[in-house]
């Protein structure tokens, strides 16, 4: 036995020189003969739960870590297994820390399905934990709702930040003998409402409690335990050395992108189980089942899909880029928004793929992986089947956050009389965004004057290519449409970026046959669409297999270069894609000279759609958008649709300085400042109000006089 735990020790050491990820050992636990589980930190007290509901508390206080005291949780039971630890929001008079929400999650037990609210207090020297609580999971109705559906064995994670628990599981279990290859699975993060004490000894969340499901791809075997920070779930999986498929492992996924934000894996580094893991600070302390407690580096972050492209989620995470030079304060900001989350607004998407799916298994030519999509399509279907272009419940989440999030970082802007005033197309979805924001603005900003309109008359500033706009020709639906010249050079470079024969051979068992039947470039548009919008529909979903990283990128620069021909600066759509942008300028320049002559203080908002605000920057050059090229290769590199997520907008933010009256403007585009054709004041991209005008103004003229000149297509 001394011979092992030098070795572990060794080992441990030894993870300080591995490059990544660094890794030892922190705190060395006195155990018990009962499996470790949970672990939760509150200051310098860190608490060991063990199967069954022992609980081992431990000072670290002075770089030590002394064992203070244990104690039985009051729902202790053989089939509690105390599978994770996480400390709530609310704190009890009696309580030396707020209560503590512990997972059962133990398949098979008659208990598997709740979670244990216990409030741990000391009394005469002696702790103890008092349950006053019982949360209990009932998924009854879940498929009836079309809601996605766990197995099982449910970690429940409190998030004190966002003041949010969640539910965390997977279709079905999280071993190689239920999950024998990772596209059978799915991890699903289930929101809800924190319960409050007050509410009872006895709750139970049902189908209609759930706020918010989320679905994250799965990529390592053996879900463990884990803990919240920072809008990501950080979770351990893995049994050590025990079996090769199922080593020791580490993901995060950040919640609001949907995505996984970083990928540790300790393989060997960590030869024991892996059972909680808890961000303190800096690093992550990951218990084991074992007497060692690991430190691990909090990894950086990144975006794992980015090649969703304009499908990407907004977060409003990052705070605003507003500084600027001494002696200046915000009073305005004239926007132009792009509205939030939406179904796929193109009606033949859809269709499309099921048609050819359902083609493919008629025939019998679907492979494994094809029957897999056709049946989570087939599972999505009722809640996609009929909302084109429809705003879904994320979106509007989106717009009431980002509500919140203005008035809380421009406080001289929303002080008591601020004015909003707000316009959207006679879309749906722009609309609805609009709503969102406005009945959000009025409830975090009281004394605010709120006023909103939509209405189809906007299109000419809001959405100039609506095929309704007065001020549309037809030659520019042309440009447009998949008769202009630039579809045939798109399909061209979609063939060049990705071997459409070893993509449909993913899918079908014959791609020739499929291509006698289908046409193969638009199959592949509707598939990798698809794969970009499910993440975020209500009903979430991902079919992220249906690409393999090298194609779903190259169908990214595909689909970036098509929006680039139709709104950027390339000279396949004859200047009038961006040009169509200087309606959109001309309204913003204009009624900013209103606003500053009128004393304005607020809010100007305009609801409209992403090619919109593409064109907008390409017209006045924010930082590389205005670029010109007509090579498909460099495209990427001056332009991307991933910087245009869901719920995106662009800030005119308008500063005076009341000593001397100036008036200068800053460009924000998602809270980051843009560069600007333009002398800057200062070191924060800060622009003279007057020279701005200037300039749009001479943009504007010049846009018009080639508007009203169209060329000839011949």
């Amino acid at each position: 036995m001394k011979f092992i735990t030098v070795i572990i020790l060794l080992l441990a050491s030894l993870c300080a020189f591995c490059a990544e990820p660094v890794c030892e050992v922190a705190y060395n636990k006195d155990i018990s003969r009962r499996s470790q589980q949970g672990m939760a930190v509150w200051g310098d007290m860190v608490l060991a739960f063990e199967h069954g509901g022992h609980c081992v508390v431990y000072d670290r206080s002075d770089g030590a870590f002394r064992k203070v005291g244990e104690f039985d949780v009051e729902s202790s039971s053989p089939d509690n297994h105390c599978n994770q630890a996480n400390f709530g929001v609310e704190k009890l008079p009696s309580g030396h820390m707020p209560v503590i929400y512990l997972s059962v999650s133990k398949p098979g037990s008659p208990l598997d399905m709740r979670c244990h609210v216990e409030n741990i207090y000391r009394k005469g020297g002696k702790w103890n934990s008092h349950l006053v609580q019982t949360i209990e999971l009932d998924t009854i109705g879940w498929r009836a709702r079309n809601l996605n559906t766990i197995f099982g064995a449910p970690s429940w994670l409190i998030d004190r930040e966002r003041g949010n628990l969640w539910v965390f599981s997977a279709h079905r279990r999280t071993i190689p003998k239920y999950t024998p290859e990772f596209a059978d699975n799915k991890l699903v993060a289930i929101r809800f409402r924190i319960p409050l004490l007050s509410e009872g000894k006895y709750v139970k969340l049902c189908a209609d409690d759930i706020l918010e499901q989320v679905v994250f791809d799965m990529d390592a075997y053996a879900t463990q335990s884990g803990s919240i920070h920072d809008g990501k779930i950080f979770y351990s999986f893995g049994f050590g050395d025990k079996y090769p498929a199922t080593t020791s492992k580490v993901r995060i996924y950040d919640i609001d992108r949907r995505v996984i934000a970083a990928r540790v894996d300790l393989d060997s580094l960590i030869p024991q189980e892996l059972e909680a893991l808890v961000v303190d600070g800096k690093r992550m302390l990951i218990n084991t089942n074992s007497p060692y407690v690991y430190s691990v580096p909090v990894p950086a972050m990144s975006n794992d899909a980015l090649w969703r492209g304009s499908y990407a989620v907004e977060p409003f995470s990052a705070i605003e880029e507003r500084d600027a030079p001494q002696g200046y304060v915000p009073f305005m900001i004239s926007s132009y928004c792009r509205h939030g989350i939406r179904h796929i607004d193109t009606p033949a998407v859809l269709p499309l793929v099921r048609n050819a799916l359902e083609w493919g298994d008629s025939t019998q030519q679907l492979t494994g992986l094809g029957k897999i999509i056709l049946h989570r399509l087939q599972a999505i279907w009722p809640t996609v089947s009929l909302r084109t272009g429809d705003l879904t419940a994320g979106g509007v989440c989106q717009w009431e956050t980002y509500a919140r999030k203005i008035s809380r970082e421009y406080p001289e802007i929303m002080a008591p009389g601020a004015r909003v005033n707000s316009q959207s197309t006679n879309v749906m979805r722009t609309a609805r965004s609009m709503e969102a924001f406005n009945r959000s603005i009025s409830a975090v900003a009281p004394g605010s004057i709120v006023h909103s309109d939509a209405s189809s008359s906007f299109h000419t500033w809001l959405n100039p290519y609506a095929n309704d706009c007065p001020t549309k020709l037809p030659v520019d639906e042309d440009i447009r449409s998949n008769s202009g010249r630039w579809y045939t050079l798109w399909r061209n470079f979609v063939s060049e970026k990705i071997d459409l024969d070893e993509w449909l051979g993913g899918i079908f068992q014959i791609p020739d046959s499929v291509k006698l039947h289908l046409d193969a470039v638009e199959l592949c548009e509707a598939m990798f669409t698809l794969a970009c919008a499910a993440p975020a529909l209500d009903r979430p979903e991902s079919f992220s297999e249906l690409f393999k990283p090298d194609q779903a990128w190259g169908m990214w620069e595909a689909d970036n270069l098509r929006m680039y021909m139709q709104k950027g600066r390339h000279s396949v759509n004859f200047g009038r894609g961006w040009q169509q942008a200087a309606r959109i300028l001309d309204n913003i320049v204009a009624q900013a000279d209103a606003d500053i002559a009128s004393g304005y203080r607020g809010l100007r908002m305009r609801f409209g759609h992403d090619g919109c605000l593409m064109a907008l920057l390409a017209l006045i050059e924010a930082d590389s958008w205005g670029v010109s090229t007509d090579t498909p290769n460099e495209v990427k590199h001056i332009w991307q649709t991933w910087r245009i997520p869901m719920a995106s907008k662009v800030n005119f933010v308008f500063y005076r300085n009341h000593k001397s009256k100036d008036v200068i403007i800053k460009v924000l585009l998602n809270g980051k400042a843009m560069k600007l054709p333009l002398d800057s004041k200062g070191n924060d991209y800060c622009y003279d109000w007057q020279q701005f005008r200037r300039t749009a103004l001479d943009k504007i003229r010049v846009c018009m006089e080639a508007l009203s000149s169209p060329p000839d297509l011949k």
